[in-house]
């Protein structure tokens, strides 16, 4: 059961674990321009605010084009959904092309959004807007939970082979690898199971108060290889999927496009389409029983600018 109250967190790293909300559109139909008559007023959205994204924009059929924010199905053509975007001339999108009745490309839009719709209030740009940073992704593999890896086990580990990504380990601990993931989720207070470098170093997490010399020995009847357990003060692997559950009823009231925890680094991150205070204070809230909303990382893909 997940505590009621939240709890302070390590300050370890991890791997964010992101469970995507997809939109698919059928390809059928043919492109166009939006129509005149939807275009946006500039003299309506002088007051307004303005917001910058870089995403995928995609037509079909006579339903307009929409301004692609969540996932992107990478098919030919391309599949995705999002608000109906006012005011796009096809000419100002450099990247784009039509196949099956579908025309889409990509680019930097800017322009006010009332919930709905997004009106564009300059052409679609290839490189972003003063003052927008575009945003980058990086991840570090988590280093080694322990200095004794090979306590109780065979030292060195088991046998590696070339693969095709490269080293890989050989038959007898490819099988015993099964058998750990499945014995480490059994675990009480188990967190999560990851890998240090890439293929053997493996390492479990559990909550503060797991025993974890017990749960050490109980991995050591499956796994002889490179071993670390500790403890941490996070969720538990089970309490970060009911956090996960608890923003799947309604999505898409809440404008979410992905979200998930870092098991790891025990945050749990959200993408929407606009990280209003209203917003965040929903979805903090939601997530109250499970994470601090200083553990919640939340990220708009509709980026406020000023418009001088």
């Amino acid at each position: 059961m997940p505590t009621t109250t939240p709890r302070g967190r390590s300050g370890a790293t991890g791997v964010a674990v992101v469970a995507a909300l997809g939109l698919t559109l059928a390809a059928c139909g043919a492109p166009g321009t939006s129509p005149a008559d939807t275009a946006p007023d500039a003299s309506s959205s002088d007051d307004a605010q303005q917001y910058a994204a870089f995403a995928t924009l995609l037509e079909k059929g006579d339903g307009g084009p929409r301004l692609c924010l969540g996932g992107v199905n990478e098919s030919y053509p391309p599949q995705c959904g999002g608000p109906v975007i006012l005011g796009l001339d096809w000419a100002d999108v450099a990247d784009a092309e039509t196949a099956s009745g579908v025309t889409w490309g990509s680019g930097w839009v800017v322009g006010t959004y009332d919930g709905e719709a997004f009106s564009l209030t300059e052409p679609v740009r290839t490189d972003p807007p003063a003052g927008v940073i575009p945003p980058t992704s990086s991840w570090t593999s988590p280093e080694a939970l322990c200095e004794d890896p090979f306590r109780g086990g065979r030292e060195g580990g088991y046998p590696t082979e070339a693969g095709p990504d490269g080293p890989a380990l050989d038959a007898e601990g490819a099988s015993a690898v099964g058998q750990l993931q499945e014995r480490s989720a059994a675990l009480p207070g188990y967190v999560e199971l990851f890998v240090s470098d890439g293929y053997s170093e493996f390492n479990v997490l559990l909550t503060e108060s797991s025993d974890v010399d017990a749960a050490h020995s109980a991995l050591r009847e499956v796994w002889q290889g490179f071993l670390c357990v500790a403890a941490r003060d996070l969720p538990s692997n089970a309490e970060s999927q009911e956090a996960s559950a608890a923003l799947n009823d309604d999505p898409g009231e809440l404008g979410l496009l992905s979200w998930g925890a870092d098991t790891v680094g025990g945050r749990f991150g959200v993408e929407v389409v606009l990280a209003d205070d209203e917003t965040r204070a929903r979805i903090t809230d939601l997530l109250s029983p499970w994470y601090e909303a200083d553990d919640v990382d939340l990220t708009g893909r509709l980026v406020p600018v000023e418009v001088g």
